[in-house]
């Protein structure tokens, strides 16, 4: 079978999403969408060992809003400046 990449947001696709781990600090979690779930939510697969007890399958249901396509958050638009007007 070949594997053909599937892009953001659906299902087989990558994706990345905030998390934190045992400590409390902020780490980004790199997860596979394995399902669409209809209403606001996605079955996702998490490939890290963070959570031997947590998760025995590694996976969970989370809202589409929590992942996105790149490991980097978006970044907001810088407001830009208004020209004063001349008198």
């Amino acid at each position: 079978m070949l594997a053909i990449p599937t892009p953001f947001p659906f299902a087989g696709s990558v994706a990345y999403m905030d998390d934190s781990d045992p400590e409390g600090r902020d780490i980004v979690e790199k997860v596979r969408i394995q399902r669409d779930n209809g209403d606001g939510t996605a079955l996702i697969s998490i490939a890290s060992h963070r959570y031997p007890r947590e998760i025995a399958s590694g996976n969970r249901t989370v809202e589409f809003a929590r992942l996105r396509a790149t490991e980097q958050p978006e970044a907001a638009p810088t407001p830009r400046r208004r020209r004063s007007a001349s008198k």
